[in-house]
């Protein structure tokens, strides 16, 4: 015994359209992006990459030269960036965010923090805890 299937039109459109419709609802909902430590960010010549997100060195730890200053970026360069901070207003624009990064400075590879306003293209990373 055969049993007849009857397909309506209406009907069978309705179920396309809604099989479609959650195919590709899944493709035009943004997945949010996932911050990842060590990508790259492009930093400015002559950034100074400092021990803290501050231009006072009485804001940052003992042992660091004039003003918190490791060594300045020698050239335009990507660098890994780890991770972001908000510390005393710099730059120019002001900002108070800061990136840590690992760059070539006059005092060779150095990691520490330079000012967002150096850096025009950011890395998406995440939040750090401390300074360190």
């Amino acid at each position: 015994m055969r049993a007849n299937l009857i397909i309506r039109p209406r009907r069978l459109a309705a179920a396309l359209t809604a099989v479609a419709a959650a195919g590709l609802a899944g493709l035009a909902v943004p997945q949010p992006a996932q911050a990842a430590a060590g990508d790259l960010s492009y930093v400015l010549n002559h950034t100074n990459v400092r021990v803290c997100g501050s231009v006072r060195q009485i804001q940052c730890p003992d042992g660091a030269g004039p003003n918190g200053v490791m060594g300045s970026v020698v050239g335009d360069q990507w660098d890994r960036t780890w991770c972001w901070r908000d510390g005393e207003w710099a730059g120019e624009p002001a900002t108070n965010r800061w990136f840590k990064v690992t760059a070539n400075t006059t005092a060779g590879w150095k990691t520490g923090w330079v000012s967002a306003a150096q850096v025009p293209i950011q890395a998406f990373v995440p939040w750090c805890s401390s300074w360190n």
